[in-house]
């Protein structure tokens, strides 16, 4: 499988996300990743190494609709599981495999995807959802903050300081410039945000200085992608991986998808 090729099967099998080529390529095709199938149905998955701990991640599944019912999900995410154990894995995990994700879980509307997951033995964990917002949003920075976009290391430096599980996507946002800082009148950098790290139009990671929370820091942050996502033709954008509902419900988002990470013991 190509990347080529894995776009066409997942716009034939999944047309309402629109996966693009760039994006598959940079989930699915990197350092660690196997991508296996052919035009009918392919999987991809990933394996990481935490010290001791060797653990697989199924990135996608995908099944063209003139082949499902036959069996072949089943049987792809079987060899996945064949193949991880025969690396070491102590589990399969779903779609979390951070910082390179296609979703946080499987979506709890796909109901064939619940039942494929819950048939083969995976065990549910945590539950995550993705919020969407009007890019229309905007709000003003408070008073001695300036929120620009990132084009130099501060945003990255200070998440290595307080944030470091973000700082890879981070990284890929700043070099594509989605990345948005915001900073004292000093230059000092005390928050970011950003888009399309993974997939276009969704929001995140974002974060900003325990100290400042609260303060309207955060809603300037959100605004600076808003208007960046408007200026791209992007009417609608979705926040993924909510742990802060509270805040961009704040924001006018809304809850639109709910995620159920599982995992399989090997």
């Amino acid at each position: 499988m190509t990347p080529a090729a894995l776009e066409a099967l997942c716009a034939a099998s999944m047309p309402e996300e629109q996966l693009s080529e760039r994006e598959l390529e940079r989930i699915c095709f990197g350092e660690g990743d196997t991508v296996f199938g052919d035009e009918r149905a392919a999987a991809a998955y990933t394996i990481k190494r935490y010290g001791d701990y060797v653990a697989a991640w199924l990135l996608l599944v995908a099944v063209h609709p003139d082949a499902q019912g036959k069996g072949l999900g089943k049987q792809l995410v079987t060899d996945v599981c064949d193949r991880a154990r025969e690396a070491g894995a102590s589990h399969v995990h779903l779609a979390n495999a951070v910082p390179r994700y296609v979703w946080p879980g499987i979506d709890l509307a796909n109901t064939r995807a619940g039942m494929l997951f819950e048939t083969l033995g995976f065990e549910a964990d945590l539950v995550c959802i993705n919020m969407s917002m009007d890019t229309g949003f905007r709000r003003d920075a408070p008073a001695g903050v300036i929120v620009e976009r990132e084009t130099g290391n501060g945003a990255v430096e200070f998440a290595q300081r307080e944030y470091p599980y973000w700082v890879d996507e981070l990284a890929v946002a700043v070099a594509n410039g989605n990345a948005f800082a915001a900073r004292r009148d000093d230059g000092s950098t005390i928050g970011f945000a950003c888009h399309s790290v993974n997939r276009r139009g969704w929001i995140g990671p974002m974060a900003t200085e325990p100290s400042r929370q609260h303060g309207g820091v955060g809603s300037a942050l959100v605004s600076a992608l808003c208007s960046d996502l408007a200026a791209h033709d992007v009417e609608t954008a979705e926040i993924c991986w909510v742990s802060n509902l509270r805040f961009y419900g704040k924001c006018g988002a809304t809850v639109s998808r709910v995620f159920q990470g599982a995992r399989l013991a090997l």
